[in-house]
C-alpha cells in the first residue's frame, strides 16, 4: 500500500502497545486500591489519585469502571506485597518493594536482576 501506509501504521501500533501496557498496569492498580478501600472514590483516596492518573492517561471511563467492576468479584487475583533486601554492587544495600500474585516468580526474577548486575540476594 506504500511507505507512508506502513509507517503510520507502525507509528499506530507502537502507540497502542504503550497504551495496551499502561491501561493494564492502571487496571491492576485499580484493583488492588479497590479491594484495600472499597469500591467508592469519595472514600477511598488511593483510589481517587490512581482514577485521576488514569484520566491524566487518556484511559477510557468504561476501562475505569470495569477495573473496579472487576475488583468487587471473587474470582479476581489477591496480589501480595513483598519486600526484599539485597546488595548491589560494591557492598550498597538495596531494597526492594514489589506487588506480586506470585511470590516464587517474583523472588527468582528479583534473584536473577541482582545477579545479572552483579549484586546478592541473601537467603533469609
Amino acid at each position: 500500500m506504500g511507505r507512508a501506509f506502513e509507517f503510520r501504521k507502525a507509528r499506530k501500533l507502537k502507540r497502542w502497545g504503550n497504551m495496551a501496557k499502561t491501561f493494564t498496569r492502571l487496571g491492576k492498580q485499580i484493583a488492588i486500591a479497590v479491594k484495600a478501600g472499597g469500591p467508592d472514590p469519595d472514600n477511598n483516596s488511593t483510589l481517587r489519585a490512581i482514577i485521576a492518573t488514569a484520566k491524566h492517561e487518556n484511559m477510557p471511563k468504561d476501562n475505569i469502571e470495569r477495573a473496579i467492576k472487576n475488583a468487587m468479584g471473587k474470582d479476581q487475583k489477591d496480589y501480595k506485597e513483598m519486600n526484599y533486601e539485597g546488595y548491589g554492587p560494591h557492598g550498597i544495600a538495596i531494597y526492594v518493594e514489589t506487588l506480586t500474585d506470585n511470590t516464587t516468580r517474583t523472588v527468582a526474577n528479583v534473584r536473577s536482576v541482582f545477579t545479572k548486575f552483579g549484586g546478592t540476594l541473601p537467603l533469609w
